[in-house]
């Protein structure tokens, strides 16, 4: 990737997003016009390519990645999830132990292994091979393979050595999940493969290092992710973002946080889903976070 691609991606979105976009809604059939002009110049100016780029903004800002532009341009931005953003970085610190499920690629593993430095560790889990080779290149480019773990698996209800089905995501761009059990990833339209699986217990049984804080984004799986932890929540007490995508896994997640006696805020957008919650067990005292978070 040439310095004056991204310099044209750059001036493309300073016009489109802010400017533009917003101008053009007032007036819906100018506006129909202006979307074939910018398909028309993604397809013959703004092509398609992989590039190692440094992330813009979020706690991320400054950190490479290898990402598809125009397709993964926000994680290039910087400026997804922004509220598990901030709420990691209000719980997290150096020395800390952080899973990272249903990790992608990295956006968000490699933050957190700036927040928990050499001294701390970052296991992050995806079922999806493509993402884990990609998460493993991002992490030895940032030089973070002293603390961050890898790992290709996906994390369930249960353990099984025949795998699980897993559904991709058609693009980088979409992160798949587990299909098994009744359950589909929301965003998962591609193939189906089948991983590793194995559960939270399992893994800290086998000697995975005890969390202070696990991060949840499987599309659609995060109580059956909760589920498989059972042990580890009763005896660790480890802190809880969630991102929680339909309301079947909230009402279960609900009466689960009331089993295990944690306490919780939910973070509900205007559409209503994905919604984000942030749980702490219930003796303890709530984290300290930022009134966006």
């Amino acid at each position: 990737m040439n310095f004056p691609y991204l310099f044209l991606h750059r001036v493309y979105l300073a016009i489109t997003k802010p400017i533009i976009d917003p101008l053009f809604r007032r007036f819906p059939q100018a506006q129909i016009r202006f979307n074939h002009a910018k398909d028309f110049i993604k397809r013959h100016t703004l092509r398609s390519r992989r590039t190692w780029i440094q992330v813009q903004s979020g706690f991320a800002q400054g950190l490479w990645m290898y990402l598809l532009v125009p397709e993964e341009t926000a994680f290039w931005r910087g400026d997804r999830e922004p509220v598990v953003q901030r709420a990691i970085s209000a719980m997290v610190r150096p020395g800390d132990v952080v899973y990272d499920v249903g990790a992608h690629f990295g956006s968000l593993t490699l933050g957190m292994a700036r927040l928990v430095g050499n001294s701390g560790r970052v296991v992050a889990f995806d079922g999806d091979p493509e993402n884990v080779e990609r998460l493993r290149g991002n992490v030895l480019r940032n030089h973070f393979g002293t603390c961050t773990q890898p790992v290709h698996t996906a994390l369930w209800s249960h353990r099984s050595e025949a795998g699980i089905p897993f559904r991709r995501g058609k693009i980088q761009a979409s992160q798949g999940g587990v299909e098994a059990d009744g359950h589909r990833p929301v965003l998962g339209d591609g193939e189906i493969i089948s991983v590793p699986v194995t559960t939270l217990d399992d893994f800290t049984a086998s000697g995975g290092p005890a969390p202070q804080l696990i991060k949840i984004d499987v599309e659609g799986g995060e109580y059956e992710v909760l589920r498989g932890g059972a042990s580890l929540f009763a005896n660790q007490r480890p802190l809880i973002i969630v991102e929680v995508h339909h309301q079947d896994a909230a009402d279960k997640i609900g009466t689960w946080l009331q089993e295990f006696r944690y306490s919780a805020k939910w973070r509900i957008p205007a559409e209503k889903f994905p919604r984000c919650l942030i749980a702490w067990p219930a003796e303890h005292s709530p984290p300290i976070l930022p009134e966006s978070a």
